[in-house]
């Protein structure tokens, strides 16, 4: 099944309304890879995102320190041996990690060529920026990216957690050398409103760059799985979700009323409230099943007065 495409930024590359985050992909410690789930499970997920119309995975070199990359090229390649139609092709989009021992252009090189021999492919459809953090200034890489992208190893550019000034200030750069900023990637969910308020959403609608969400289902606690009497793992409940766990019931609440007219669950529900944001979620897959649940967010759509009914629901999460 081939869902309706969208391209991404102002590039020629057309992806489904929902992707698929390898974060999971080789995360021992905080996911719990190769105990809770291995590498037939993560085949399983891959082969169901296929399925269900989602034709782009999104991974980056520090997720299980380059394991998600190879684990994402084996599986591609070997769904795409056969295959003829261009239209049929798997996008991949991975990130440079800007460590502050790296301060060259050949460390943003010597990176860059290291994803690509991880995953098996000669360029990337979409390379990122991972963080615009110290010592270098981000318009640094922003460089180091236009000289991948002019050198044919990069066919779309973006950025990941870079504020709307920046975003501002890397297409801008980007522009006078004739390259698109195709996307900026941020946290983004019906717990985590914050880019509403702090511009990111107004100036990639102005500039024409793609919004991606990560954390979508906010490491599942909106799926509904977990609440205040059954908390996520602990390395997940220290980071950030602790504190969320005492409002979740109500909104899941109103989620799973939501999903029942539509025959969808509240996983589908929170996918579908970023869709209307007219956002690409990227929801992480470890299993079929959650794989087959995330496509099929892009089946059906909210009603104005459910969409509304959320945005109320989840006010709080709005910055003061």
């Amino acid at each position: 099944m081939r869902s309706k495409r969208v391209k991404l930024g102002q590039s020629d590359i057309e992806v489904s309304r929902v992707g698929a985050g390898t974060w999971q992909w080789g995360g021992k410690f905080y996911w719990g890879y190769g105990r809770s789930y291995t590498d037939v499970d993560l085949a399983n997920a891959f082969s169901a995102c296929i399925s269900g119309g989602i034709n782009w995975f999104d991974t980056a070199e520090i997720y299980g320190r380059g394991r998600s990359e190879q684990i994402l090229g084996k599986l591609i390649h070997n769904s795409q041996v056969d295959k003829k139609s261009s239209s049929d092709r798997t996008i991949v989009a991975t990130k440079f990690f800007p460590y502050p021992w790296r301060w060259k252009h050949h460390s943003f090189r010597n990176a860059l060529k290291n994803s690509l021999k991880r995953l098996g492919v000669q360029s990337v459809d979409l390379y990122q920026i991972h963080f615009p953090l110290r010592p270098r200034n981000f318009k640094y890489w922003v460089d180091a990216l236009a000289d991948a992208t002019e050198d044919g190893l990069v066919k779309a550019v973006g950025v990941s957690n870079f504020t709307s000034e920046q975003t501002k200030q890397t297409h801008e750069i980007l522009s006078g050398r004739g390259i698109q900023l195709a996307s900026n990637q941020i946290g983004y969910s019906l717990l985590n409103r914050s880019p509403e308020s702090n511009g990111i959403l107004d100036a990639c609608k102005e500039l024409g760059v793609s919004v991606i969400s990560y954390g979508p289902l906010a490491e599942g606690l909106l799926t509904g799985k977990y609440g205040p009497h059954n908390p996520p793992p602990l390395p997940r409940r220290l980071r950030w979700a602790g504190r969320r766990l005492k409002v979740l019931p109500p909104l899941i609440s109103l989620m799973k009323d939501i999903g029942s007219a539509h025959q969808s669950t509240p996983s589908q529900v929170a996918l579908n409230w970023l869709i209307k944001r007219d956002t690409l979620p990227i929801p992480g897959v470890k299993s079929a099943r959650q794989a087959a649940d995330n496509a099929a967010a892009m089946n059906w759509n909210l009603t104005e007065s459910e969409f509304d009914a959320l945005n109320r629901a989840t006010i709080n999460f709005l910055p003061d």
